[in-house]
């Protein structure tokens, strides 16, 4: 009768640890795989709520010389496109 006692305690024990040590493993990568899912998902929304933005066919000198010094600071420009 003790000996079924203590491997039924002995059991519950382990399956206890094994638990635990999953919860420890596992617990918060999968919380947190959650929270990036859930803001991502929220990113999306966004996005198709805001309105969509076109330049204008009319580039004046000004936003023509931004642009330049822009991509002269980023490394680009020889090879790039032209603004008319």
């Amino acid at each position: 009768m003790s000996l079924g006692i203590f491997l039924t305690l002995a059991i519950i024990g382990v399956d206890f640890l094994i638990y635990f040590l999953f919860q420890w493993m596992y617990g918060d990568k999968r919380a947190a795989i959650v929270k990036k899912v859930a803001a991502q998902r929220r990113a999306i929304e966004e996005e198709a709520v805001r309105p969509f933005l076109a330049r204008s066919p009319r580039v004046g000198a000004v936003t023509r010389e931004r642009v330049r010094k822009i991509r002269e600071r980023m490394g680009g420009g020889a090879g790039e496109r032209r603004l008319a």
